[in-house]
């Protein structure tokens, strides 16, 4: 429910019962007040269903938090059975660019928020693009002329300045002083006659309030008298962002306007112009804004903010709306992990919490992966497989060796672009840099250098190669024979065997990664430039490894060696 108590000689008039729109209620006061009354009900729009719209500029990329009022709207409209309607505010000429809202556009279909009216899909409410509704605006700006609610200002642009200065010496709000408010029609015929420029200012009544039930923050209200006169027509005949607004919410039949809460104190003067033009109103719910971690406003300097960068970033669609969407939203569970389809089926605007949401990139990355593991095994081998080719580490982006190595190498991918990082990890060798370190320290002193040689002479002899030929069973095989022909087992086995063939003393399973490691050898697998160091490579590097110096010193300063193994 919204509703305006006003209290002006203008409005007096207004309210006779002959010139009262049909949706003004009048009550009596002792003040000869009166109070009007906007129905804000689903079905105000001379219709029952929802009809919400998401409202982008085109004067730059989708930020993080245009993609999450995207997403609210979209979730609201699905979920009520109602229409999201696309509209591109491009008023502002000068930045606003086709390149800008293509990419826009592109974003969100990226996202899954398909929209039912608007560019590239039509409807009966077109154009959706405000720089094609100009002659609507002109339409309705002249209506509010003809009736009185609007009036042409010739104040020049250093009067306005003037204005605002004497207003802040006097600790008074930088509102128009109404100079041309009450100026006669000869007075504004001389200035036509002069060509003089104008603009439309619109009549604000100089007492009283504005109160609306916002489906989120609750009741809002707003004093009249600090606002003035506002203008709703440039003198170059182009339309102000609130007056475009209104009269297109108006006529697209907008019933539920969700949008970011910085557009909050924009409600006032729509209001005032829904209500001057006989508008139904719709029902408003502001979004809270989305947070950096210091929680000020969300900007470039906190790093990526825009939908593209993610998506660039190898983010997935479906972790980008799960995380968007709990961004100030919950169904009240414990559950944070939704798809797009469980979000409309869950979705309430009620649950939209009005205090600022922070927004946390290591949480978002957590989420993708979530989601990343549960595509189906088909998808995201694709998807990593192309990454990796993509990236030059890969000839191929699919083959056994995709296979396995997706499957081996998984958990530890959150984002898809993670996998270049684990994949270069498990094709290169840094078995000087390891043994340096003193983690390496007990596993050198467990006779490394007696696990070493034996290591060479079983593939020298030819015994590694076989069994890696057949695969997991046959290296597992293989490497029992060898635990009982060195009286090892468990990790005193398995250490030596992860630091010497692997170059590291963590990493995934190990019996498919030495499988692994060894097709990577295969001609046409690994590209040139991904600084893999093959099977063959390893044992070379542990036949001239100077064990003795090792075990001397703390460090391995072997720079030919090292070199080697980098």
């Amino acid at each position: 429910m919204t509703s305006l108590v006003f209290n002006t000689p203008w409005l007096r008039v207004r309210s006779l019962p002959e010139l009262a729109p049909t949706f003004l209620r009048r009550r009596q006061s002792t003040r000869r007040c009166f109070s009007v009354v906007a129905c804000s009900s689903p079905g105000s729009n001379g219709g029952d269903s929802v009809r919400v719209r998401f409202a982008p500029s085109p004067t730059g990329n989708l930020h993080v938090g245009g993609a999450r009022t995207a997403l609210f709207n979209y979730l609201f409209a699905r979920s009520k059975g109602g229409k999201l309607v696309l509209r591109i505010e491009d008023t502002d000429l000068e930045r606003s660019t086709r390149e800008s809202e293509a990419a826009v556009l592109q974003d969100l279909q990226w996202l899954g928020l398909d929209w039912d009216e608007g560019p590239g899909v039509g409807g009966d409410f077109g154009p959706y693009r405000q720089s094609e509704r100009n002659a609507l605006y002109k339409q309705y700006a002249e209506k509010l002329l003809e009736s009185g609610q609007v009036y042409r200002c010739f104040c020049s642009s250093e009067e306005l300045v003037k204005m605002k200065e004497i207003a802040k010496l006097k600790q008074l709000p930088p509102v128009y002083t109404g100079k041309w408010a009450t100026a006669s029609d000869a007075e504004v015929e001389q200035e036509l006659e002069k060509g003089t420029p104008f603009t439309y200012r619109f009549r604000v009544p100089k007492e009283g309030s504005l109160k609306i039930n916002d489906l989120i923050r609750g009741e809002v209200s707003w004093n009249l008298d600090t606002l003035g006169d506002f203008v709703v027509m440039r003198s170059n005949g182009q339309p102000v962002y609130n007056f475009c607004v209104t009269v297109d919410d108006a006529t697209m039949a907008i019933s539920h306007v969700i949008r970011a809460e910085e557009h909050l104190p924009n409600t006032l003067r729509q209001a005032l112009i829904y209500k001057a033009l006989e508008f139904p109103m719709p029902q408003f719910a502001h979004v809270s804004l989305i947070l950096a971690p210091d929680r000020s406003k969300l900007s470039k300097r906190h790093g990526a903010t825009s939908v593209g960068q993610y998506r660039e970033m190898g983010f997935l669609p479906q972790g980008m709306v799960n995380y968007l969407a709990l961004l100030g939203w919950g169904d009240g569970t414990e559950n944070e992990f939704f798809t797009l389809e469980q979000l409309v089926e869950k979705f309430s605007i009620e649950r939209v919490n009005k205090s600022g949401a922070i927004f946390d990139s290591t949480k978002l990355r957590w989420m993708n992966g979530l989601h990343l593991k549960a595509l189906p095994s088909e998808k995201l081998t694709k998807l990593v497989g192309e990454q990796w080719k993509s990236a030059g580490i890969l000839t191929e982006s699919e083959g056994s060796f995709v296979d396995e190595a997706v499957e081996l190498l998984k958990d530890g991918i959150d984002v898809v672009t993670d996998s270049d990082n684990v994949l270069l990890n498990l094709l290169s060798y840094p078995l000087h840099a390891t043994l340096a370190s003193p983690e390496a320290k007990p596993a050198v002193e467990d006779k490394l250098h007696e696990v070493a040689a034996s290591l060479v002479a079983a593939y020298d002899s030819g015994e590694i190669p076989k069994a890696l030929a057949e695969g997991q069973s046959g290296w597992q095989k293989w490497v029992k024979a060898f635990g009982k022909s060195t009286k090892r087992k468990g990790k005193s086995l398995f250490m030596p065997l992860r630091v010497l063939l692997t170059g590291k003393l963590h990493g995934p399973e190990m019996a498919t990664s030495i499988v692994l490691i060894s097709k990577a050898g295969s001609p046409g697998i690994v590209a040139p430039q991904a600084g893999f160091v093959s099977m063959e490579e390893r044992f070379k590097i542990l036949r001239e490894m100077d064990w003795e110096a090792l075990n001397k010193s703390e460090s391995v300063p072997l720079e030919s060696t090292a070199a080697a193994s980098t």
